[in-house]
């Protein structure tokens, strides 16, 4: 795995040029998410993690696999890439496993944004809370945004209902951002007018193109 070397330095120093380090040692990297939790505990902090003898079906991760690219934006401009990270939607954080029962879960600071097999994630203030969204689609006065959430769907001993254990169902929702609020939005044609031009064409077009996202 390609793991960050120097993105710690950078973050709290901010003096050194950005570079990406080849060590694809997993041990090295979790001695630099310690040494980032140690140095400044508002960067992240590491997890360990209890694995329970039955665990719910689905996941709390919106990626299936932790082995996803991904590219960490910071504040001033500088770009890390990490290869070990998922989503934790419940947690409402990213995540970097760096042992077999341990998690380094990251937060915002000094971070702009995660890029993840080419999906943007931002930090939003939303009905009292940051939280993280999906961009799906920016201009100039609005950004479309997903938001995820998870929840437990508990098991049933009742055979007609095909549910024996527990499982996590992941759901999204559809968010426009518009001179700096959050607000739910339906993903329908005649909300979709408005940001086209009134053209209904290119309304159920927008549409197809952010549910594929």
């Amino acid at each position: 795995m390609k793991k960050l070397i120097i993105l710690v330095i950078v973050l709290y120093a901010g003096s050194l040029t950005a570079q990406v380090n080849n060590d694809t040692s997993a041990s090295g990297f979790a001695r630099n998410m310690e040494v980032a939790a140690n140095s400044n505990p508002g960067f992240g902090s590491t997890t360990i993690l209890f694995n329970p003898a039955k665990k719910p079906k689905g996941s709390v991760h919106l990626f299936d696999s932790w082995k996803n690219q991904g590219v960490i934006h910071t504040i001033d401009g500088q770009k890390f890439s990490i290869s070990n990270i998922n989503f934790n939607i419940d947690r409402n954080a990213f995540e970097s496993k760096i042992g077999e029962d341990s998690l380094f879960t990251f937060n915002f600071n000094n971070i702009k944004m995660f890029v993840v097999n080419g999906k943007n994630f931002k930090n939003y203030f939303h009905e009292g809370t940051n939280r993280i969204f999906q961009s799906l689609y920016e201009q100039k006065d609005y950004e479309i945004l997903k938001g995820y959430r998870v929840e437990l769907v508990k098991g049933s001993t009742d055979p007609m209902l095909n549910r024996p254990d527990d499982k996590f169902v992941q759901k999204g929702k559809y968010y426009i951002r518009q001179n700096g609020t959050v607000q739910f939005l339906k993903l329908k044609k005649k909300n979709m007018l408005q940001f086209v031009g009134g053209d209904s064409k290119k309304a159920k077009e927008l549409i197809e193109f952010l549910k594929k996202q």
